[in-house]
């Protein structure tokens, strides 16, 4: 989104205040965090691009207190007060996507304010649901505009605010779609046989199914299961399968040339309230690809039930992928790139764009 916006315009993107205190003792990339954060905060102010600028301000991440939080909005507030008379910002367009930054954005001068709800974030593990839910209303009901990716989330959300829109998450069409004409093959997963099941995203226990993916690798023992992706959970149990693979994370760049190299692509999502109210943006990057998609059911799957495999249990799954993989053919790839070729990025920047322009007018 940012990159498309900078095409016309100066954006100046802030590093994400987090809904969560840290906690060094939970997660095994609690500590790369941590330094990953740092090392931002000491880049401080960066222009990424020519008209894109990164800010990575200094905060205290005590949001589990009211004084935590306000000590650290008004440390915040003042450094983002800097940054924009440095650049010369006076009444912008703010752009939320993370609700605690709204802390600071209400204290500020502004033309229009926009509100990206992907996701109920209330159901995120390690937060202070009463602040986020609090807050996410008070956000909500401001905004000039409320973007949402779930339908549900949508309908709920137009109680609080009539300029609220369905508008789907977008996908780098392009990017995926044409993965296949480079020969390029990332040299750890091109040599892994044959049949590649694959997932590429997150890799945690609070959204994806251990149990099911322990199962799929016991049961399936004649394939590849290839799991791309950050670890933030113990995945330890797993390694015992050797038909189980871990590529780690990597650039998003390369993402498109693992997942061409997928025979069957997978969703092992867990049932909970999350999955309930989420829209990943993985099944169309997976569709971009052309890939068969197997899935753990969930409500905006539905749109999609023609050209994927949900299923509901365990033994689902297995079967759905035996299935997908003898079924799978070059007229079934093409319907399932047609089916998200024109749900782009840029598609969705200039509806956003369109909105906003008709609103200042």
């Amino acid at each position: 989104m940012v990159k498309r916006l900078a095409k016309d315009h100066v954006v100046l993107y802030i590093n994400s205040l987090g809904m969560r205190t840290p906690s060094l003792t939970k997660g095994r990339d609690a500590i790369r965090k941590v330094f990953r954060k740092l090392c931002s905060i000491i880049r401080f102010l960066r222009r990424v691009d020519e008209n894109i600028y990164v800010f990575s301000p200094v905060s205290v991440p005590a949001l589990g207190s009211a004084f935590g939080r306000k000590l650290s909005a008004l440390a915040v507030l003042a450094q983002v007060k800097l940054i924009m008379a440095f650049l010369g910002f006076k009444k912008p367009v703010f752009y939320v996507g993370c609700v605690p930054a709204y802390e600071i954005v209400k204290k500020l001068d502004r033309a229009y304010l926009i509100y990206e709800r992907t996701d109920l974030f209330e159901e995120m593990p390690g937060i202070n649901k009463e602040y986020i839910i609090s807050l996410d209303r008070e956000l909500a009901t401001s905004a000039d505009l409320v973007l949402y990716v779930n339908k549900s989330l949508w309908k709920e959300g137009l109680q609080n605010n009539k300029n609220s829109i369905l508008i789907g998450h977008g996908v780098d069409f392009d990017r995926f779609a044409k993965a296949e004409e480079s020969d390029y093959v990332p040299d750890d997963i091109a040599e892994l046989p044959k049949p590649v099941i694959g997932f590429f995203g997150d890799i945690t226990e609070d959204v994806c199914d251990f149990s099911l993916l322990e199962y799929t690798a016991k049961t399936l023992t004649d394939v590849s299961l290839v799991l791309v992706g950050p670890i933030s959970s113990n995945v330890t149990p797993l390694k015992r399968y050797k038909n189980l693979y871990f590529l780690g994370q990597k650039p998003y760049e390369e993402i498109p040339h693992y997942g061409k190299m997928f025979d069957v692509a997978i969703m092992p999502w867990k049932k909970n309230r999350w999955i309930e109210f989420c829209n990943p943006v993985k099944v169309k990057e997976y569709l971009a690809l052309g890939k068969p998609i197997v899935s753990i059911d969930y409500p905006e799957l539905k749109p999609y039930h023609d050209i994927v495999y949900p299923a509901s249990s365990y033994d689902e799954f297995i079967m759905a992928i035996r299935i997908a993989l003898k079924e799978d053919n070059p007229t079934l790839k093409r319907c399932r790139q047609k089916r998200v070729q024109n749900e782009t990025w840029d598609s969705k920047v200039e509806r956003i764009k369109a909105i906003i322009e008709k609103d200042l007018r």
